[in-house]
């Protein structure tokens, strides 16, 4: 099969992998579509770091079911299109992808392992049936928007709260969309580098929003002026922050809207170092939160029954997933798959979808060349 391989930061190329066999608890799942995510760019970027390199990238996913291990039958069907969460952060990024599925609906045991990323995490996924109505691109952007339900179902803003938005990238338009709509924020203030973001997050429910590029002097302003006194809840979607030196770090500046006992989610991961005030945590008694990986805190048959609720809210229309997919190009393009990790973020972008074309998988209908254990 082909797939995508990164051998190390800024090295992602297109091979040929062994077919896949799957197991008795495992279906095997032939690629629709993946999107980019920020943490596989952070892995393309070298702000977060696997255990072992090489990695195929790639978890926003969906995939149409045409193997189904022994232990499976009767809770899945051939056929059937199905959105995973977990089960790591790789694999996606193949024309096949094998899973250790738990389905809401389903009584199954979790077994769990120790990633040396200081989290326990579990051997199956937490793993939702995505409806035929639900387009291929608005499908890959459960996985994302069930994350971000995981972060702020958790933590949530009390009713009527002013929230501010830090980053105004896919995950911040989502979590824009759920605080406004969904759990009853009264306003919500984005911040953002990228003045094209900026606007997808003003058109999806954010009242105001700053340019720390091209506005940080007014947000400087909008800071002092309001100090203590504007908001009572951060979501901080900042997956890395390069501090230069000049003016405020916007982790810092975010805080001090903050009034004393305010909230403040952490939901944007990278494995290099970040600077944070903690100053202003002890003087404020700011409440640091954030939703644990770890399945001993949050087990995957949790996380399968979030993920049904981001399937209804995207069925619904409640939350939108139109504005955070800007890109589609097709999974057999290298070239136009490498540029879209490079460019991640800039200009006028938002996410990426990659597209395997049913055509290409034609051959592979009878289940050629794939193995069963």
């Amino acid at each position: 099969m082909q797939a995508y391989v990164m051998y190390g930061p800024g090295v992602l190329e297109s091979t040929e992998q062994p077919d896949l066999i799957y197991g008795a608890d495992e279906i095997l799942l032939r690629t629709e579509s993946v999107s980019i995510c920020s943490t596989d760019v952070s892995y393309f970027r070298g702000h977060l770091f696997p255990e072992t390199w090489p990695i195929v990238p790639g978890h926003e996913y969906v995939g149409e079911v045409v193997g189904i291990g022994s232990s499976l039958k009767g809770v899945v069907e051939i056929g059937q299109r199905v959105c995973y969460w977990g089960q790591t952060d790789f694999g996606g990024m193949a024309e096949y992808r094998a899973i250790r599925p738990i389905f809401g609906h389903q009584v199954a045991a979790e077994t769990a392992w120790y990633t040396e990323r200081n989290f326990y995490d579990a051997d199956q996924s937490a793993a939702v049936l995505v409806p035929d109505a639900l387009s291929w691109d608005a499908a890959t952007i459960i996985e994302p928007l069930t994350s971000v339900l995981r972060s702020i179902l958790v933590n949530p803003p009390r009713p009527g709260d002013v929230c501010v938005v830090l980053g105004c990238g896919p995950s911040a338009v989502l979590a824009t969309q759920v605080l406004t709509r969904y759990v009853g924020a009264r306003s919500v203030t984005v911040v953002d580098r990228n003045e094209y973001r900026l606007k997808v997050a003003l058109n999806s429910g954010a009242s105001l929003g700053f340019n720390t590029s091209t506005a940080a002097e007014a947000l400087e302003t909008f800071v002092r002026e309001n100090h203590d006194q504007y908001a009572d809840y951060v979501f901080d979607a900042l997956p890395h922050v390069a501090v230069d030196g000049h003016g405020k770090d916007v982790r810092e500046l975010a805080m001090g809207l903050l009034r004393p006992g305010g909230t403040y989610v952490v939901y944007g991961a990278t494995g290099v170092r970040q600077q944070i005030n903690t100053w202003l945590i002890l003087a404020k008694g700011l409440n640091i939160r954030a939703t644990p990986f770890d399945v001993r805190l949050f087990p995957m048959a949790r996380s399968a029954h979030v993920a049904n609720i981001a399937v209804r809210l995207l069925e619904s229309g409640l939350v939108d997933a139109a504005p955070v997919v800007s890109h589609r190009i097709s999974f057999y393009d290298p070239p136009a798959v490498v540029g879209a990790f490079e460019s991640y973020g800039q200009g006028d972008s938002m996410k990426t979808c990659l597209r395997l074309s049913p055509l290409a998988h034609a051959a592979a209908d009878t289940g050629m060349l794939l193995g069963k254990m």
